[in-house]
């Protein structure tokens, strides 16, 4: 079935991707080096993180959760992909493998509708580079339960686009079919991905504008696909709970601040949020993005008198104000592995921007100097990465040398290899890192021991984590728990010899004061 468009078959001008990868072999191997540089760490050493003790030990109370938080797709993508018995090794592979892979998918997107595709090889490695070694996209994969999918998640948002501005430009109605259901299977895997395509979607807007000639008509089939997208989606969520009997959870409207919290503070936090990404402050953020401010600015000026100029600006405001769309939502700044947008945000107008410019940047000869700029930004963004998750890697040894320990003063209670008696560890101890190593990240570098908000939730972390390495103990009750934070008042901190004791039935270890 097709529609007539405006677009010609000429101006759709779509290799294959096979011919699109062998023509930019070289970009591919300097974003394969730098991944390597970045993610190494995780790939070849063998370690899990917060959340992946549950999903080894308890995956169906695991897998419950991500029902009740509207992510079925990531136990859809565990079932038919064979990796619902989860295996840390290839979950740290797959997510690398499949982050490469979506490298070259989104470049090729990027390929297939840009005007200018003149030496688009030789800056094909830009995006790739600044988006998927930015810190916040590494804290995201430091979740290495969901890794993989979160990852497979980003590329059928790609894939969706390719086909939705494929039935745009061909006029063919059949392509808006797959790139739906593909859209909506990326909402129910992580819900960060809806941003993700409204900024993606204005990215290729922009791409586009020269070509098109009904703007509004290209703009309603663009927010009629997304919003069919999003009800197919709330559509089979609402079945599954039904028919699973249960209701969403509160994870995620508890983190709105609108209506708890007053208007003013919620503006002053969205402020907060845009002036620190602005001012690139702290290892999140990166000069890369007040640049990319610029760098748009100075196009949209450049832009001045074109046809639709007014939709143009309106556009690119909208593609810099996108990472902060969540923000806006729950009146707060969001955790940094949810803030994947704002790297992709800098990542595509920066390589944008060289497209745009590249005929002047030829006659200045300063394309190189750019190029080698933008390759110290994405170094030093991997290095960052690299060390958070050796970061990662030293908090985890001293994890299991902690658990060794223990393990080792219950032997002495004399109680049995597989004691009867449950477990419950008071309070929290944060991790010995040595000087190369940094604990103020989010999430890596962050001790399982001291994962603690209250005694039941604290056992139940570290229980499971000292079960991963083979030590095995069951879990209290809460009655038996009250008890324990009762009769711990007396005992002494961890290492002393009081504190680890077996009081009526219980084996209490006391690491620090509640």
């Amino acid at each position: 079935m097709q529609t007539r468009s405006k677009y010609t078959k000429k101006s759709i001008n779509m290799p294959t991707f096979y011919e699109f990868c062998m023509d930019n072999i070289r970009s591919f191997v300097i974003v394969l080096v730098v991944l390597i540089v970045a993610y190494g760490m995780k790939i070849f050493h063998l370690s899990i993180s917060h959340d992946t003790e549950a999903i080894i030990n308890v995956p169906d109370s695991l897998y419950n959760s991500w029902f009740t938080m509207g992510r079925f797709g990531l136990i859809f993508l565990k079932k038919i992909l064979n990796v619902y018995v989860f295996n840390p090794y290839l979950a740290s592979i797959f997510m690398f493998i499949t982050m490469v892979l979506n490298s070259a998918v989104w470049e090729y997107l990027f390929y297939t509708f840009t005007n200018n595709k003149t030496r688009f090889s030789k800056r094909s490695w830009v995006f790739p580079v600044l988006f998927f070694t930015a810190p916040v996209m590494a804290e995201q994969v430091s979740f290495l339960l969901q890794a993989f999918e979160v990852q497979l998640a980003i590329f059928f948002v790609g894939l969706s686009l390719l086909w939705i501005w494929r039935g745009v430009m061909s006029g063919t109605v059949w392509y808006y079919i797959p790139s739906i259901i593909l859209l909506a299977l990326s909402f129910s895997c992580y819900q960060t991905t809806v941003p993700l395509f409204i900024a993606a979607t204005l990215a290729l807007f922009l791409l586009n504008f020269e070509k098109m000639e009904q703007y509004w008509k290209t703009i309603f089939k663009l927010i009629l696909c997304f919003f069919l997208a999003f009800l197919l989606y709330e559509i089979i969520n609402k079945i599954i709970m039904a028919v699973l009997n249960i209701s969403t959870t509160s994870y995620i409207s508890d983190q709105i601040l609108w209506g708890s919290e007053s208007a003013e503070e919620c503006i002053k936090n969205i402020l907060y949020h845009i002036i620190d990404a602005l001012c690139a402050k702290g290892i999140y953020y990166s000069v890369a993005f007040p640049l990319s401010v610029l760098l748009l600015f100075y196009l949209i000026y450049r832009k001045r008198g074109c046809k639709a100029y007014y939709l143009y600006i309106l556009a690119s405001i909208a593609l810099l104000i996108s990472p902060f769309f969540m923000t806006i939502i729950i009146g707060q700044i969001p955790k940094f592995r949810t803030q994947i947008v704002l790297p992709f945000v800098f990542g595509f107008i920066i390589q944008y921007f060289i497209g745009v410019m590249d005929f002047k940047f030829k006659k200045l000869q300063v394309l190189r100097w750019i190029y080698c700029i933008i390759f110290i930004l994405g170094m030093q963004q991997s290095m960052e990465v690299s060390r958070m998750f050796y970061s990662e890697y030293v908090q985890y040894e001293e994890d299991v040398r902690l658990a060794l320990k223990i393990s080792d003063r219950i032997d002495q209670l004399d109680l049995g290899e597989s004691p009867a008696e449950p477990l419950i560890i008071i309070g929290s101890r944060a991790p010995r890192l040595n000087r190369s190593s940094y604990r103020l990240y989010e999430n890596p570098g962050h001790s399982f021991f001291e994962w603690s908000f209250s005694t039941q939730y604290g056992t139940f972390i570290m229980n499971n984590f000292m079960s991963t390495i083979g030590y095995t103990y069951l879990s209290p009750t809460q009655e038996q728990i009250e008890y324990a934070e009762t009769y711990s008042k007396s005992m002494d901190l961890w290492p002393n010899k009081s504190s680890v004791q077996n009081i009526n039935g219980m084996i209490i270890v006391k690491l620090s004061d509640i």
